[in-house]
């Protein structure tokens, strides 16, 4: 990764924003120096029925409160059992400060159940593709990062349900050759439940799920700091040197 980006390429983001279908009415939700931007219509953004709509929270974090997003398995269910996968789509996420995005942490949670012999398991892929192509990576090739995170048990439940959690974060600053002030991002879900006759496995996202973004301290600003601690460290010896 380079130590220094440029800004050049800025007004080729613009080109990827002009082919939305008709029916797609874009929402944005700015934080304190983080914009999230996505479409609300459901035939462009499918994961919106699952997922629910995301709400602005403190700072540059949003959350999501899911809704029938589930899958269940009993003794008619082969393996791998049934799998639930849902997409929810950013079209932007960029920062309003000059900076880049340093990372984007998501926390998701929800509750499984597991009578006798079966699993569940949770996958969480995240995929970031960059919106700015300033000549650092291959011209005309968009980078793109899509780590995957897991969580999975067979461990019996018997009756009660039992809380499940899983993290997940992405770095596009440190990942990105080019500038990573404007993204592309979406979060895939894949839900999965088995078990054999006569037993029962089902695992659902149901709590909260929490995105929070962060982002670096602009170039400018980042010499300026750097230039006044030095002019600060110059008056410090001036004046020693005067008490001497």
């Amino acid at each position: 990764m380079r130590s220094v980006k440029t800004l050049a390429g800025l007004g080729l983001i613009a080109a990827g924003f002009s082919a939305l279908p008709a029916n797609a009415v874009p929402v944005t939700l700015c934080g304190t120096s983080i914009c999230y931007e996505y479409d609300n219509d459901a035939l462009v953004n499918p994961g919106i029925s699952a997922y629910g709509v995301p709400t602005l929270l403190s700072g540059d974090t949003l959350k999501f409160v899911p809704t029938n997003f589930n899958a269940d398995s009993d003794a008619s269910t082969s393996i791998p059992g049934p799998t639930r996968v849902e997409l929810f789509k950013f079209s932007r996420v960029y920062t309003t400060n000059g900076g880049e995005i340093a990372s984007i942490s998501i926390t998701e949670s929800g509750d499984y159940q597991i009578i006798g012999a079966g699993f569940v398991n949770v996958n969480m892929r995240l995929q970031s593709v960059d919106n700015v192509d300033d000549g650092a990576a291959t011209p005309g090739f968009p980078e793109t990062t899509t780590p995957q995170f897991n969580w999975n048990t067979s461990t019996p439940t018997g009756g009660p349900l039992v809380n499940w959690s899983l993290t997940g974060t992405v770095t596009p600053a440190a990942l990105f050759s080019d500038l990573a002030s404007d993204i592309d991002f979406s979060i895939q879900n894949t839900l999965q439940a088995f078990a054999t006759s006569p037993n029962y496995a089902f695992v659902q996202k149901k709590l909260s799920l929490t995105i929070t973004a962060t982002s670096t301290v602009p170039v400018p600003a980042a010499v300026w700091l750097f230039g006044s601690g030095l002019g600060l460290l110059g008056l410090l010896r001036r004046r020693t040197a005067l008490l001497a």
